[in-house]
């Protein structure tokens, strides 16, 4: 009976030491609250130190559903200033779109077709242009580029403490949703407010550069739909670009017509 009644305490000891060991989401006292608003804090750092310069990534894009996925290339390039270009390419030197985003003006150039299609608003034209990714090229190169502020906000309404060194932040305003961020500040996650139980989710990966910056980004929508974009070479010009650079000139005679009419190719 004695020898029972000490392996049965053994165990209750165990146990207690490894519930210990586990880290809790639920704790929410002071010195739980000072961590998250510390690493919130490192998060509004890192966006705000992160450097305002001309750059062009190279990409590439592979997106589709389970079994039906297609890859793209792309040149994506600007100034840090809100008009951006970017060249979609289906093989070497085959461009199959021509993107020119200006704040809320979104125009696209299909050479094959000899057509431009124009979008004004506030919607996420990329969708519309048959990329998953949520976001206008606005955010996207903000997150590509360091400026996380610039696309999750500033402000968050709750936090929590997670397993693996990880906090998760319900963020006020737009996109909303999550993010989660690691000991460093860095987002690795985001999840959109579930719309009618349906909405995005994306992981970022980090490459080893100093500071760190996103290397690929995996976006998964609850419909099936999927793209995994990587950041295959960064660059860094000496100048500017040039207003000739940053531009869209159409060819005489291409048709103007409305965006939804695109057809990806």
């Amino acid at each position: 009976f004695n020898i029972m009644k000490k392996l049965v305490l053994l165990c209750c000891f165990l146990l207690a030491c490894a519930c210990a060991k586990q880290p809790s989401s639920l704790d929410s006292g002071p010195e739980a609250q000072a961590r998250l608003e510390s690493r919130w804090q490192k998060f509004t750092a890192v966006s705000e130190a992160a450097p305002r310069a001309p750059y062009r990534l190279q990409m590439s894009l592979r997106f589709g559903a389970e079994g039906d996925t297609r890859r793209v290339t792309a040149l994506f390039w600007g100034n840090s200033e809100r008009r951006l270009r970017l060249d979609v390419m289906a093989g070497v030197g085959a461009v199959i779109a021509k993107i020119l985003e200006d704040g809320q003006h979104f125009l696209v150039y299909s050479p094959s077709e000899n057509k431009a299609y124009f979008y004004q608003g506030a919607a996420k034209p990329l969708l519309k242009v048959g990329v998953p990714v949520p976001f206008d090229l606005e955010h996207l190169a903000a997150l590509l580029n360091g400026r996380y502020a610039a696309v999750f906000g500033d402000e968050h309404s709750a936090a929590a403490e997670l397993p693996d060194g990880l906090a998760r932040y319900e963020l006020s305003g737009k996109p909303g949703g999550s993010v989660t961020l690691n000991a460093e500040g860095l987002p690795v996650a985001w999840r959109e407010a579930p719309q009618g139980g349906k909405g995005w989710s994306m992981d970022i990966a980090y490459d080893d550069a100093v500071p760190p910056l996103p290397r690929r980004l995996t976006l998964t929508h609850s419909n099936g739909k999927r793209a995994i974009l990587l950041v295959k070479e960064r660059e860094k010009p000496a100048g500017a670009f040039t207003t000739e650079q940053m531009s869209l000139t159409l060819p005489e005679g291409a048709p103007l017509l409305p965006l939804s009419q695109y057809r990806a190719q």
